[in-house]
């Protein structure tokens, strides 16, 4: 590792050294209130005010995107604060990229002592409070460890085993790797590949390749604690570094100490990449998405056969929606090598995805909705349903056959509503005429 970074001093992270970390630093911090060498950073100051998505920093009016993870606020840029006639402590302790002369693109480089807004004659000093502001505006934070760890722990836990560090990076500005996953951005952080400044003084590294950030925590009299994303690693990394290092800064609010007007940008969605395949099948073309190891029609099937309806019988419906079958109907139309889904294929489905959102379209639901994800590419069209000459539910419903191995009157449909978190399998009258995708194995 050495070879690679050097002058950084860094350690692997594991989830599993979660608590013993968080207890650690717990302990440090109590112990420190007992010294004489204690001092106490500028104290969180709360309040502050998010408008349309932006935070605006009426300091020097640089303004930022914001993204709500885990029910915490995260700056989606990288600080670009420079008054040094305001803060002392920033005066030759922050620079801009030797190749984004005015910050715009990577943000500010920060030493620790910087982003803590510390005179560097305090580097040996205890700190005892994790609520310190810093270079951040008012309101908000410098990360602790504790603040990364539960960022890092919700993002695992959502986003289907990709790795952290892939849903965390942005889309571009990232070296290509063979053996990475391509970034997604799958949470809209936007982890630009800034590099760091070396404290030779002069010495700009890794850009492409790495993006490092500070926490507020103090390891030793050298170094501070804070984490980093690799180009070549799909893993977000805690490890510790050089104080005189140049190192990125994210802010981070707590949501009781935030007030939000308007609503949050949330157009990085629509460009997560799905690698969509393509699937020709009685001049239609359908997209096609890889999910949890099974690939499915991306797009409800719109094959005119015998026993199927547009909604309201109106063909503007099928080109945007596909058409609606009967289960007896829908078992006989998917494409060669293709089949309609069994109750096991929905029910992985519905586990690996975890929520409605996650599946349902972007567009297309009705405003009683929460917003559409489509985080895995899977895009549920709201196309309702067909029963006993009645269409009913579209905009608020998704209903998908599904092969129960039945063969009675009745049969399984995944519902996708508009208004419950997790899609339900349910058991309908197999008369009834409701969307199909096809899966492959």
């Amino acid at each position: 590792m050495a070879k690679l970074i050097k002058g950084l001093v860094m350690n692997k992270f594991y989830l599993k050294k979660i608590f013993l970390l968080a207890t650690s630093t717990s302990f440090l911090t109590l112990a420190a209130c007992h010294t004489a060498e204690e001092i106490v950073p500028h104290g969180y100051q709360k309040s502050a005010d998010i408008k349309d998505g932006k935070l605006v920093d009426y300091r020097d009016g640089n303004e930022y995107g914001v993204a709500k993870i885990n029910g915490f606020y995260w700056m989606t840029e990288n600080l670009r604060y420079a008054d040094s006639s305001s803060m002392e402590n920033l005066k030759g302790n922050s620079w801009c990229h030797e190749d984004d002369k005015k910050c715009s693109k990577f943000g500010r480089l920060y030493s620790w002592t910087a982003a803590m807004d510390i005179d560097k004659k305090y580097l040996s000093s205890k700190y005892a409070s994790s609520e310190i502001q810093g270079i951040c505006p008012p309101g908000w934070k410098l990360p602790t460890q504790m603040d990364w760890y539960n960022l890092n722990s919700y993002v695992e836990s959502q986003n289907g085993g990709e790795g952290s560090g892939t849903s965390l990076k942005s889309l571009e500005t990232w070296n290509k790797s063979d053996s990475a996953n391509a970034p997604t951005n799958r949470f809209g952080f936007n982890a630009v590949a800034s590099g760091r400044r070396n404290n030779d003084g002069k010495t700009f590294l890794s850009t492409g390749r790495i993006a490092l950030f500070w926490t507020s925590e103090n390891k030793d009299d050298g170094t501070a604690y804070g984490f980093q994303l690799r180009h070549e690693i799909n893993a977000l990394e805690n490890g510790f570094f050089y104080k005189d290092h140049g190192l990125s800064v994210r802010c981070v609010a707590n949501p009781n100490d935030i007030k939000v007007t308007g609503t949050l940008d949330s157009s990085y969605i629509e460009q997560i990449p799905h690698d969509y395949g393509s699937l020709k099948y009685e001049g239609e073309t359908y997209r096609t998405v890889n999910i949890n190891g099974k690939t499915w029609m991306a797009d409800n099937l719109n094959y005119n056969a015998d026993g199927s309806h547009c909604y309201k019988d109106n063909k503007d419906n099928c080109t945007e929606y596909g058409r609606l079958y009967s289960f007896e109907t829908a078992k006989k139309v998917c494409p060669e090598n293709w089949r309609l889904p069994t109750v096991n294929d929905a029910t992985s489905l519905i586990k690996f995805a975890k929520t409605s959102p996650a599946l349902r379209s972007t567009s297309g639901w009705n405003s009683n909705s929460s917003k559409g994800l489509n985080f895995w590419g899977f895009d549920a069209k709201p196309a309702g349903g067909l029963e006993s000459g009645d269409y009913f539910d579209l905009n608020s419903s998704a209903y998908f056959w599904v092969d129960n191995g039945n063969s009675s009157n009745n049969a399984s449909a995944m519902w996708i509503n508009y208004y419950e978190s997790t899609p339900s399998i349910m058991i309908y009258n197999a008369s009834n005429e409701y969307s199909v995708r096809c899966v492959k194995d």
